[in-house]
């Protein structure tokens, strides 16, 4: 006699739990393109049911910008040696001159009217305003 009760509470049990899990622990809005679970008021917001097995994880702790204590060091740029800094500045100069000087060589030994010519006409344009530029 007592075996159908047990075995009604035993279902109703199991039923009672499924329908438990289904339901959210926490309610979720949806306000835009962001879910979050405390709207703020005036904002058009949704609820949005969600299945229980879905892990909800705890909100991150964002960074007190308040302390500087906390903050790397701002690293230091290298001091450049000015007298070195126009050694350098002068032999790439030198350089630009020497390809310029080779340029304009190969550019008088090409025919007239050649699609050669035309390209090392550019080259040297190029040069020159790399010339310009430089310190």
């Amino acid at each position: 006699m007592f075996k159908p009760v047990y075995v009604l509470c035993v279902m109703a049990c199991l039923l009672s739990a499924d329908l438990s899990a289904q339901q959210t622990a926490y309610p979720v809005w949806r306000c835009g393109h962001e879910f979050t679970n405390q709207p703020r008021p005036g904002e058009n917001c949704q609820q949005v049911d969600l299945p229980a097995d879905i892990t909800m994880t705890a909100p991150r702790k964002r960074p007190n910008l308040d302390k500087n204590d906390d903050m790397p060091p701002v690293l230091a740029m290298p001091q450049v040696d000015v007298n070195g800094q126009r050694q350098r500045d002068g032999h790439a100069r030198s350089i630009l001159n020497d390809e310029l000087g080779k340029l304009q060589l190969r550019c008088m030994q090409l025919p007239a009217n050649s699609t050669e010519l035309v390209r090392c006409r550019a080259d040297e344009a190029a040069l020159r305003r790399e010339l310009a530029r430089a310190p």
